[in-house]
Protein backbone atom coordinates (compact mmCIF):
# COMPACT_ATOMS: atom_id res chain seq x y z
CA UNK A 1 0.00 0.00 0.00
CA UNK A 2 1.42 3.52 -1.40
CA UNK A 3 1.46 6.17 1.62
CA UNK A 4 -1.78 8.11 -0.19
CA UNK A 5 -3.71 5.44 -0.10
CA UNK A 6 -3.19 4.64 3.52
CA UNK A 7 -4.14 7.81 4.35
CA UNK A 8 -7.45 6.62 2.67
CA UNK A 9 -8.36 4.46 4.64
CA UNK A 10 -11.03 5.01 6.46
CA UNK A 11 -11.77 3.37 10.36
CA UNK A 12 -14.99 2.77 11.73
CA UNK A 13 -16.27 5.01 14.01
CA UNK A 14 -15.66 3.86 17.84
CA UNK A 15 -19.40 2.49 18.91
CA UNK A 16 -20.52 3.08 22.39
CA UNK A 17 -20.64 0.09 24.39
CA UNK A 18 -24.70 0.49 24.83
CA UNK A 19 -26.01 0.15 21.50
CA UNK A 20 -29.44 1.42 20.22
CA UNK A 21 -31.46 1.03 23.49
CA UNK A 22 -34.78 1.64 21.69
CA UNK A 23 -34.44 -2.32 20.51
CA UNK A 24 -35.49 -5.33 21.98
CA UNK A 25 -33.28 -6.75 24.77
CA UNK A 26 -32.80 -9.93 26.52
CA UNK A 27 -34.84 -10.08 29.61
CA UNK A 28 -31.65 -9.46 31.67
CA UNK A 29 -30.75 -6.84 30.06
CA UNK A 30 -34.32 -4.77 30.25
CA UNK A 31 -34.73 -5.14 33.81
CA UNK A 32 -31.04 -3.71 34.72
CA UNK A 33 -31.99 -1.14 31.98
CA UNK A 34 -35.72 -0.21 33.17
CA UNK A 35 -34.47 -0.20 37.01
CA UNK A 36 -31.73 2.30 36.18
CA UNK A 37 -34.41 4.31 34.32
CA UNK A 38 -36.68 4.06 37.18
CA UNK A 39 -33.61 5.35 39.58
CA UNK A 40 -33.36 8.47 37.05
CA UNK A 41 -37.19 9.10 37.10
CA UNK A 42 -37.29 8.83 40.72
CA UNK A 43 -34.49 11.63 41.21
CA UNK A 44 -36.53 13.98 39.21
CA UNK A 45 -39.57 12.93 41.22
CA UNK A 46 -37.74 13.59 44.04
CA UNK A 47 -36.57 16.75 43.09
CA UNK A 48 -40.59 18.41 42.57
CA UNK A 49 -41.05 17.04 45.79
CA UNK A 50 -38.39 18.86 47.62
CA UNK A 51 -39.72 22.09 45.75
CA UNK A 52 -43.06 21.27 46.59
CA UNK A 53 -43.91 21.69 42.85
CA UNK A 54 -46.69 18.60 42.92
CA UNK A 55 -49.62 20.50 44.04
CA UNK A 56 -49.10 23.27 42.05
CA UNK A 57 -49.27 25.22 38.36
CA UNK A 58 -45.96 23.86 37.81
CA UNK A 59 -46.66 20.45 37.94
CA UNK A 60 -47.24 19.58 34.47
CA UNK A 61 -43.62 20.31 34.09
CA UNK A 62 -42.38 16.80 34.96
CA UNK A 63 -43.76 15.31 31.94
CA UNK A 64 -41.37 16.88 29.45
CA UNK A 65 -38.25 16.29 31.62
CA UNK A 66 -39.01 12.62 32.09
CA UNK A 67 -39.03 12.07 28.47
CA UNK A 68 -36.01 14.43 28.00
CA UNK A 69 -34.23 11.91 30.23
CA UNK A 70 -35.10 8.86 28.86
CA UNK A 71 -34.56 10.82 25.04
CA UNK A 72 -31.29 11.53 26.35
CA UNK A 73 -30.58 8.51 27.47
CA UNK A 74 -31.24 6.67 24.55
CA UNK A 75 -29.87 9.34 21.96
CA UNK A 76 -26.61 9.72 23.53
CA UNK A 77 -24.54 10.25 20.39
CA UNK A 78 -26.88 12.24 18.55
CA UNK A 79 -26.50 16.14 19.12
CA UNK A 80 -30.22 16.56 20.52
CA UNK A 81 -28.61 14.91 23.43
CA UNK A 82 -25.84 17.02 23.83
CA UNK A 83 -25.76 18.79 27.39
CA UNK A 84 -25.80 22.18 26.33
CA UNK A 85 -28.23 22.42 24.22
CA UNK A 86 -30.56 20.56 26.48
CA UNK A 87 -30.58 22.82 29.03
CA UNK A 88 -30.57 25.82 26.67
CA UNK A 89 -33.82 24.50 24.98
CA UNK A 90 -35.69 24.59 28.19
CA UNK A 91 -33.96 27.67 28.88
CA UNK A 92 -35.28 29.35 25.39
CA UNK A 93 -38.30 27.48 25.78
CA UNK A 94 -39.40 28.46 29.20
CA UNK A 95 -38.74 32.47 28.28
CA UNK A 96 -41.49 32.15 25.25
CA UNK A 97 -43.54 30.53 27.39
CA UNK A 98 -43.26 33.51 30.03
CA UNK A 99 -43.33 36.10 27.51
CA UNK A 100 -46.53 34.85 25.25
CA UNK A 101 -48.56 33.94 28.97
CA UNK A 102 -48.77 37.51 29.32
CA UNK A 103 -50.33 38.51 26.32
CA UNK A 104 -53.79 38.82 25.91
CA UNK A 105 -55.79 36.59 23.66
CA UNK A 106 -57.25 33.31 22.92
CA UNK A 107 -55.17 30.74 24.77
CA UNK A 108 -55.02 28.28 22.22
CA UNK A 109 -53.70 30.91 19.62
CA UNK A 110 -51.60 31.83 22.10
CA UNK A 111 -50.35 28.70 23.15
CA UNK A 112 -50.06 27.74 19.56
CA UNK A 113 -48.29 30.82 18.66
CA UNK A 114 -45.99 30.05 21.48
CA UNK A 115 -44.80 26.44 20.73
CA UNK A 116 -44.01 27.55 16.98
CA UNK A 117 -42.23 30.49 17.87
CA UNK A 118 -39.82 28.04 20.50
CA UNK A 119 -39.36 25.89 17.30
CA UNK A 120 -38.60 28.71 14.57
CA UNK A 121 -35.51 29.78 17.92
CA UNK A 122 -34.71 25.95 18.48
CA UNK A 123 -33.92 25.72 14.64
CA UNK A 124 -32.61 29.02 14.42
CA UNK A 125 -29.97 28.50 17.08
CA UNK A 126 -29.31 24.71 16.58
CA UNK A 127 -30.91 23.27 19.78
CA UNK A 128 -33.45 21.19 18.78
CA UNK A 129 -35.14 19.20 21.67
CA UNK A 130 -38.46 18.08 21.02
CA UNK A 131 -39.68 17.74 24.73
CA UNK A 132 -38.41 20.78 25.39
CA UNK A 133 -41.63 22.46 23.10
CA UNK A 134 -44.31 21.54 25.44
CA UNK A 135 -43.09 24.33 27.56
CA UNK A 136 -44.47 27.24 26.53
CA UNK A 137 -47.48 25.51 25.50
CA UNK A 138 -47.77 24.16 29.00
CA UNK A 139 -46.84 27.98 30.56
CA UNK A 140 -49.97 29.62 28.62
CA UNK A 141 -51.76 26.91 28.82
CA UNK A 142 -51.70 26.70 32.54
CA UNK A 143 -52.22 30.69 32.91
CA UNK A 144 -48.84 30.69 34.91
CA UNK A 145 -48.63 34.22 36.67
CA UNK A 146 -45.66 36.49 36.62
CA UNK A 147 -44.72 35.67 40.01
CA UNK A 148 -44.66 31.98 39.20
CA UNK A 149 -42.50 32.83 36.15
CA UNK A 150 -39.92 34.58 38.18
CA UNK A 151 -39.14 31.12 40.28
CA UNK A 152 -39.92 28.25 37.14
CA UNK A 153 -37.19 29.73 34.01
CA UNK A 154 -34.64 29.11 36.93
CA UNK A 155 -36.32 25.65 37.79
CA UNK A 156 -36.56 24.62 34.23
CA UNK A 157 -33.00 25.45 34.08
CA UNK A 158 -32.14 23.38 36.90
CA UNK A 159 -34.24 20.30 35.90
CA UNK A 160 -33.39 20.49 32.48
CA UNK A 161 -29.40 20.26 34.33
CA UNK A 162 -30.62 17.57 36.23
CA UNK A 163 -31.78 15.66 33.48
CA UNK A 164 -28.05 15.63 31.72
CA UNK A 165 -26.59 14.76 35.24
CA UNK A 166 -28.73 11.91 35.97
CA UNK A 167 -28.35 10.96 32.17
CA UNK A 168 -24.45 10.97 32.21
CA UNK A 169 -24.99 8.93 35.57
CA UNK A 170 -26.88 6.61 34.20
CA UNK A 171 -24.19 5.91 31.11
CA UNK A 172 -21.26 5.60 33.90
CA UNK A 173 -23.06 2.75 35.70
CA UNK A 174 -23.61 1.31 32.19
CA UNK A 175 -20.26 1.75 30.94
CA UNK A 176 -20.42 3.73 28.58
CA UNK A 177 -18.00 6.32 28.84
CA UNK A 178 -18.68 8.48 26.02
CA UNK A 179 -21.50 10.57 26.95
CA UNK A 180 -21.42 13.20 25.77
CA UNK A 181 -19.19 12.93 22.81
CA UNK A 182 -19.49 16.50 22.62
CA UNK A 183 -20.99 19.98 25.72
CA UNK A 184 -22.70 21.27 22.38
Amino acid sequence: MSQDSRKRVMRPARRHPITDLSQRKPFTQACALAAIETVGLAVLFLAYWILHVSGSVLAPFIAPTAVSFLLVLVTSDLAISRPLRVITAYAVAGSVGFALAALPGPTFVIAVLAGGITMFLMHMLGIFHAPAITIPMLVVLTSVSTGIALLALPLLVLLSGLVVVLAWATHRVLGDVNYPQAWW
